[in-house]
């Protein structure tokens, strides 16, 4: 039970397994990555559970996430290439 994404065309949003809820930010494609890759993105870069978050706070992660989207993408990217170069 937690955090799930839930998909739909072109857009994610996450939602509550325990509660059947969606809530938070409609996650959107875009030319790199899918709305769900973005919606997972966001759950790790939170670092706690998105529940825990009232809307307000929710709204102010998202974004900051924004702003750091790209850069995450990259760090994420050079981890994965270092951790199969080792």
């Amino acid at each position: 039970m937690g955090v799930r994404i839930l998909r739909a065309k072109s857009e994610a949003v996450l939602y509550c397994s325990t509660t059947d809820w969606a809530f938070g930010p409609v996650f959107s494609d875009d030319d790199d990555h899918d709305a769900d890759e973005r919606a997972e993105a966001f759950t790790r870069w939170l670092v706690k559970d998105a529940r825990t978050f009232s809307d307000s706070e929710l709204q102010s992660a998202y974004s900051r996430w924004l702003d750091q989207e790209s850069a995450q993408w990259a760090r994420e990217k050079d981890e994965s290439d270092a951790e199969y170069a080792d």
